[in-house]
């Protein structure tokens, strides 16, 4: 069988992701470049995050699926895994842990850990964020609400 080329593996993605995953995230090529997205992630019910609406920046090497896409937020959000540049930290995405995967299971992935951050592994968390997370939740949780209703409101 024929490998596919990295861009017909992303624009099958692209697909499957906006027909099959849910309202609750889409996405879309910049400048009809197939290696650039941006996508909108509504926040998941139930948390901090609920009703937020994130917009996020794909970036994909030309090596896909062998090596992770850079994923940042655009819209800013107070998460332990997301630094101040809204880069995303978390192990899925380090290309010394990546494992090929559809773009539909990773962003089930970055939902699962809004929902549940990774807070133990000092290289990938901001650090006052994730003690603030694992000594207080409830102010956290204050905290990334409010900044979910200042930055990612439906109005913005």
């Amino acid at each position: 069988m024929a490998r596919r080329s990295p861009s017909s593996l992303i624009r099958t993605d692209l697909r499957c992701l906006n027909r099959d995953l849910s309202p609750n995230i889409t996405a879309v090529t910049v400048d009809d470049d197939i290696f650039r997205w941006e996508a909108t992630l509504i926040g998941p019910v139930n948390t901090p995050y609920e009703g937020g609406v994130f917009k996020l920046r794909l970036t994909f090497p030309p090596d896909y699926p062998r090596s992770p896409p850079k994923v940042v937020f655009i819209t800013r959000i107070c998460h332990p895994n997301v630094a101040d540049r809204r880069g995303i930290h978390l192990k899925v995405l380090r290309t010394d842990c990546w494992t090929p995967m559809s773009i539909v299971k990773l962003f089930k992935e970055l939902v699962e850990k809004l929902i549940e951050p990774e807070v133990n592994d000092e290289g990938q968390t901001i650090e006052y964020l994730a003690n603030l997370y694992k000594s207080d939740r409830r102010r956290f949780e204050a905290m990334a609400r409010e900044m979910t209703n200042q930055y990612a409101g439906r109005g913005n």
